[in-house]
């Protein structure tokens, strides 16, 4: 008899535990996070932009004035009706080139080949993903060294890939994190709620 009295003692000790631990799980006012770095990245210096009027159904969002990378302009989109390119620009310092491929798959395979041939400048790859490489390019001249970063990437959207890239001189590291977090919130608008 004393038993069964402690066997039905310990489950209803057991169900009260469980109870508790589902109500302070269900009421955690913390996010629950995944493991993709690319989720969970805070755009709060930055303002959504669709493409659609200038060709592109995507968004992409680009830093405004409270960046702290001189984008104090507003952000300007040049696009020439019909043609494969696009350049987006906040300031000064901040330039996004876009280009359509077309159905073209292998300008990422192509760009990591031509970027590991050349030897003009020292290179170094910071950043490799499937769609995007950050890399550091140094120049040795007499008296100094000059250290640029660089991004290019490669977005399929709407059955299009898209070359993303930025300034071919490039630039300093801070700059090349917003566009990184440019590149990555560029989608098709299609997909989105």
């Amino acid at each position: 008899m004393k038993s069964v009295s402690l066997i039905h003692h310990s489950m209803r000790t057991l169900q009260m535990c469980l109870m508790v631990l589902s109500v302070m799980i269900s009421c955690s006012e913390e996010p629950i996070t995944t493991s993709d770095p690319r989720t969970g990245i805070d755009y709060y210096q930055f303002d959504k932009h669709l493409l659609d009027l200038y060709g592109i159904e995507a968004s992409i969002m680009i830093p405004n004035e409270t960046a702290g990378i001189g984008a104090s302009f507003e952000s300007e989109i040049i696009h020439d009706e019909g043609d494969f390119k696009w350049q987006i620009t906040a300031g000064r310092n901040f330039n996004i080139f876009i280009e359509d491929y077309g159905d073209y798959q292998y300008r990422m395979p192509e760009f990591i080949r031509k970027l590991e041939a050349q030897d003009i400048f020292k290179t170094q790859i910071i950043e490799q993903k499937e769609d995007y490489v950050i890399y550091k390019r140094e120049l040795n001249l007499s008296s100094k060294v000059i250290s640029t970063y660089h991004l290019y990437g490669v977005k399929y959207i709407n059955g299009v890939y898209y070359e993303i890239r930025n300034n071919e001189k490039g630039d300093s590291k801070k700059v090349i994190d917003f566009i990184l977090k440019s590149f990555l919130s560029f989608k098709s608008i299609n997909t989105q709620m």
